[in-house]
């Protein structure tokens, strides 16, 4: 037997059109309890309360298109009916009869059951066919023309440029190595590129003769008194670096072993602390042998980050470089292992050590494509208003940029709940809608956006090349990894975006039975981009696991019923926001940096309550806001001002802020820079503790 979900919701709709005892029910209606009047007859998910009715195991007809739309009297009063005769009751009675008759005869529009459509596309978007959709992948391509059949399929009208469903853009996906490009150690001859050697991705072009100075593992933990620059002179030279960081000692070391490691082993961390200290240059090498797979010399687009460049750097084998410091009766095993051991910085000049470097490197950026798709409001008053339903719909291709387990590199990243979820689940939402014999008043335009792992790029693409002016836009609601729900637990950041948000969502969220944790901050993924327009926006997240950013993130994981529930839950808070006579009141909220949104990572550090411009390029951190009552609103920090420099450190990206506010403590004052109007101003914040 097959099942249909009713319109707004994610219920199972079974029908046996029985004239003479629907007829009977009808006739007995009373104008507060239409639906329950049914229930022997009917299965509907009510889209206004949330409650339903049961239909008979013995169903043999199915309906695609049923939407009871008098359910929804008992909340709005402007639609109640007057049933006060018998003769209105009869004649609603005969009205309701001949419209599900009508639909009874449309069985080639049926819908398929929630959990049979979900597990269809999820099963589709995380398959090796689509090679883990990274926009660098020919998968990508496959799952944009996927999502685009599939909204054509249910009658929506084209959103895109020239009348498609597609909206181009570029994104960068990585460099090219360009000549001249050459690493010599010493007068001796130039080190084979690729085998002996290799750029990082994030290298500035350019070149570079200089001293070498070891400096440990380049990392500055200055609050639990580990500094690898201590005692040392960097300044227009080439450090020498380790890759990773020393193992701690106990619980209160800030360093973590493989795979978790802190912020202090990123790459560009320990590139931002040599280019603070002055160096010219960078060479990092990689002393951890291990056989678990991992790669000693990192691909350029692995190494790859955005944020501006930094200085000249590249990466050396372990063994040309050991061979090289032998000869001046240098051991960096030796180095290494005393760092180890001890916790404690071994960093030292090395006496006629130099190197001669240049690298140039050519961004390669590609065409990528949003999908987008529009469902026309009915309401003459509120349809050149419209709500954005949106989900990512790239990943990670291979691996190459972006994984969390090194060892993976150049193995498909499935990305089956990050985000094929939420990708399938906009489709669920975009069928029922779109098939629903009731439209709803204000327009709705559903977004699969590419670009996301590169940076919210299809997004901030979107509103700023709106298929629609965004000054109708009123709301956004975001689908990202959707597909791993524990204990109907959902968390919904964004909830307190607007002064009716956290309400409404919580009721909706009980009548399914779902128990939602609003975030105090807004998170970080596609609705950044509307809502640093001032746009409220709510992204609905099921919460982390250990598959995320790995190709163990694979279809057969996901809760495809929890998925539906979700799509229930997303499904009511549309059409509630559709209803809405009073426009929504657009409210500040404190921003959480990449990877602050509950997924895997480190904390944060302290507060400071600054919200970030995700749509600005320039080198430096654009504020598109401040929270009320914040650090930052206390020390005179406000929207448009352009941070350059936070505690004496340089702030060249997003990342560098938040690996400084990692560094710091609750109650420490500290120096801010910022370009205001393009003229330099200094402020001091007193930071404070998250949550």
């Amino acid at each position: 037997m097959q099942t249909a979900p009713a319109p707004w919701s994610n219920g199972a709709i079974e029908y046996r059109i029985d004239p003479f005892s629907l007829a009977y029910r009808l006739f007995r209606l009373e104008a507060n309890s239409a639906v329950s009047a049914l229930a022997d007859g009917y299965k509907i998910k009510n889209p206004w309360h949330g409650g339903a009715v049961q239909a008979p195991p013995s169903s043999s007809r199915m309906v695609s298109r049923a939407n009871l739309a008098i359910t929804g009297m008992k909340s709005h009063p402007s639609m109640l009916v007057d049933l006060g005769s018998r003769l209105t009751r009869f004649v609603l009675c005969l009205v309701v009869l001949g419209g599900l008759s009508a639909w009874a005869f449309e069985a080639p529009s049926l819908l398929p059951s929630a959990g049979d459509a979900i597990t269809k596309h999820v099963r589709f978007l995380a398959s090796n066919e689509l090679t883990g959709r990274g926009v660098d992948t020919p998968g990508i391509k496959l799952a944009r023309d996927y999502i685009a059949r599939e909204f054509a399929s249910y009658g929506l009208r084209p959103g895109g440029d020239n009348g498609t469903y597609f909206q181009s853009f570029e994104v960068a996906t990585g460099v090219t190595v360009k000549q001249p490009t050459l690493l010599s150690l010493g007068g001796d001859a130039p080190l084979i590129l690729n085998e002996q050697w290799t750029p990082l991705g994030s290298s500035a072009s350019g070149s570079v003769a200089a001293d070498v100075v070891f400096a440990g593992y380049g990392i500055t933990a200055k609050d639990y008194g580990y500094d690898d620059y201590a005692g040392i002179d960097v300044k227009d030279k080439i450090v020498l670096v380790l890759r990773y960081e020393p193992p701690p000692k106990d619980d209160k070391s800030p360093f973590r072993k493989h795979p978790d490691y802190s912020i202090h082993a990123a790459l560009r961390a320990k590139a931002n602390n040599a280019r603070d200290h002055g160096a010219a240059g960078m060479i990092l090498v990689d002393l951890h042998q291990s056989g678990d797979g991992r790669k000693e010399l990192i691909s350029t687009r692995s190494s790859l980050w955005r944020g501006g460049e930094g200085l000249v750097a590249a990466q050396v084998r372990r063994g040309v470089i050991e061979a090289w410091l032998e000869t001046k009766g240098i051991s960096l095993k030796a180095s290494k292992k005393k760092i180890d051991r001890e916790e404690k910085p071994a960093s030292m000049v090395l006496p006629g050590a130099r190197i001669a470097l240049q690298v140039t490197l050519e961004e390669v950026r590609r065409r990528t494509e949003n999908v987008v798709a529009i469902l026309p409001g009915a309401d003459s008053s509120f349809k050149d208003q419209n709500i954005v339903i949106g989900a990512h719909y790239d990943h990670l291709g291979f691996g190459h940029f972006g994984t969390l387990d090194s060892s993976t590199e150049g193995q498909i990243h499935h990305g089956a709940d990050d985000n094929g979820s939420g990708t399938a689940a906009l489709l669920r939402l975009a069928e029922t809608l779109a098939r629903s014999g009731a439209k709803p008043a204000r327009t709705i335009v559903f977004a699969a956006f590419s670009g996301e792992e590169s940076g919210l790029v299809g997004s901030r693409h979107y509103v700023n090349q709106p298929p629609i002016p965004l000054s109708s836009t009123v709301a956004m609601l975001n689908l990202d990894m959707v597909g791993r729900l524990r204990d109907n637990r959902v968390t919904v950041f964004g909830a307190r975006s607007a002064q009716q948000l956290s309400a409404m969502v919580s009721q909706e969220g009980r009548n399914l039975g779902l128990e939602i944790t609003e975030s105090d901050g807004v998170g970080r993924s596609d609705h950044m981009s509307f809502y640093n327009k001032k746009i409220p926006a709510l992204h609905f997240f099921t919460g982390n696991h250990s598959d995320y950013h790995r190709p163990s993130d694979t279809w057969e994981k996901l809760n495809t019923d929890g998925i539906a529930k979700v799509v229930a839950l997303v499904s009511a808070a549309a059409q509630r926001i559709a209803l809405m006579r009073e426009p929504l009141n657009f409210v500040s909220l404190p921003s959480r940096p990449p990877g602050g949104d509950g997924r895997p990572g480190q904390g944060y550090g302290a507060y400071l309550g600054s919200i970030p411009d995700f749509g600005d390029n320039s080198e430096g951190v654009r504020l598109a806001g401040v929270t009320e009552g914040s650090p930052a609103a206390l020390a005179g920090l406000r929207e448009g001002d352009l941070i350059v420099r936070f505690a004496g450190n340089k702030v060249q990206s997003l990342d560098d802020l938040a690996a400084y506010l990692r560094g710091k403590k609750p109650g420490e004052e500290v120096e801010i820079v910022v370009l205001r109007s393009g003229s330099p101003l200094t402020v001091k914040a007193t930071l404070r503790a998250r949550g």
